[in-house]
């Protein structure tokens, strides 16, 4: 095999043989409680609709008149489907992950470890000063 054609099946190989851009998943459960008394316990039921994100250096900002601001460097974002489940897939790595649904009160958790799984519970906004009816995102 001349040089030339040697050179180009060894490049070809080698490009072929490198893997993907390493990639993981966070799986998750989004849930809200329900019900709750003197004696009996609430019951988490599974939350549709929420919004997951996940980023680097991530904070929420809540705002007086309703609309609450992602701040920092989104990575990826997913909606919870009706089981409040939710799946994200970058780079491993430590992450914030926010979860948010009008209505609710956002959940914010700091350093979690991409490639695993992430349950999520948030509750009712029953403060009823009309916070958390809409999400925005910027610097």
């Amino acid at each position: 095999m001349p040089l030339a054609a040697r050179a180009l099946f060894f490049a070809t190989v080698c490009l072929v043989g490198l893997p993907a851009a390493a990639q993981a998943k966070l799986t998750g459960k989004v849930t809200h409680q329900i019900g709750g008394s003197v004696g009996h316990l609430p019951e988490a039921r599974p939350l549709g609709g929420a919004t997951v994100i996940i980023g680097t250096d991530l904070h929420l900002e809540i705002g007086s008149t309703g609309t609450d601001k992602v701040k920092g460097r989104v990575l990826a974002k997913d909606l919870t489907e009706s089981n409040g489940t939710f799946s994200l897939s970058l780079p491993p790595g430590s992450y914030t992950v926010i979860c948010w649904k009008q209505g609710y009160v956002p959940q914010v958790e700091r350093k979690v470890v991409v490639a695993g799984s992430l349950d999520l519970d948030i509750g009712k906004d029953t403060a009823g000063r009309g916070l958390h009816q809409n999400l925005s995102y910027g610097d």
